[in-house]
């Protein structure tokens, strides 16, 4: 197959998570497939945390999805658009999470505060995460936000702290990683199955279903893993540098 787009996702993928660097092996792989294909990273990170990444990585201009598709960033790094959950909703999200969460973030104003306090916040905000300790509670929270009257996108995942813990994250409905890739693949003019998908983590499955070849970290979470089509080596293997070479170099 002659693949023109590779999507990656960030932390857990391409560096460990809170780095902006990628191993030696990692970036030469990248810089390597960027003269074969178009590269677009599709991350959850907050705009300002991903261009502090981006600056470490030389590669021709390109569409990328940041805040989980709450925006997309033109080649010029400009907002091709910008998702926010309006304001009358935040409370009413907290209030029924709040029985279920130990802590909570906010991300607003191109920024994630993962300690945060919504009387803080002079802005929109684009998502939030919940630090839940047990699966149930998870699972709760999950449940009460579906009871309200809006729909969101929303997710339970590792969490980025505590291994112990779970994140829930949550997001306008249309914000995901898999509509993102699609706005991209319209403007660029590259099918599905001309995509490649590479990531970890829960919010990966959209991705996976705008991409005609899926390919999870083994250090991944299991249900993403399930839906791949081939699972490479971890991060501490460099394994996002062998998925390359293999389908692309």
């Amino acid at each position: 197959m002659n693949y023109k787009l590779l999507a990656l996702d960030i932390d857990e993928t391409i560096t460990t998570e809170g780095s902006h660097v990628p191993s030696k092996k990692v970036l030469d792989a990248l810089h390597k497939a960027a003269e074969k294909l178009a590269i677009t990273f599709v991350t959850a990170r907050s705009k300002e945390y991903f261009k502090a990444f981006l600056s470490n990585i030389t590669i021709p201009p390109g569409y990328h999805v940041v805040e989980n598709g709450s925006k997309i960033l033109n080649p010029d790094g400009s907002n091709a658009y910008d998702l926010h959950i309006p304001d009358s909703e935040i409370q009413e999200i907290l209030n029924v999470a709040e029985p279920y969460f130990l802590e909570t973030g906010f991300l607003s104003d191109n920024n994630w505060d993962d300690d945060g306090d919504i009387n803080e916040f002079d802005g929109i905000i684009s998502g939030l995460s919940f630090t839940c300790t047990t699966h149930e509670n998870a699972h709760l929270l999950e449940q009460a936000v579906q009871e309200l009257p809006h729909e969101y996108a929303f997710y339970i995942g590792k969490h980025w702290l505590n291994p112990e813990w779970l994140a829930a994250l949550l997001f306008h409905k249309d914000a995901t990683k898999g509509n993102g890739m699609r706005y991209i693949q319209e403007k660029l003019n590259i099918s599905v199955a001309e995509t490649i998908a590479i990531g970890d983590g829960a919010t990966d499955i959209t991705m996976f279903a705008a991409a005609g070849l899926k390919i999870a970290m083994d250090n991944g979470e299991e249900s993403l893993k399930a839906a791949a089509d081939y699972v490479c080596p971890p991060i501490s293997e460099d394994g996002l540098a062998i998925a390359i070479e293999k389908y692309i170099l």
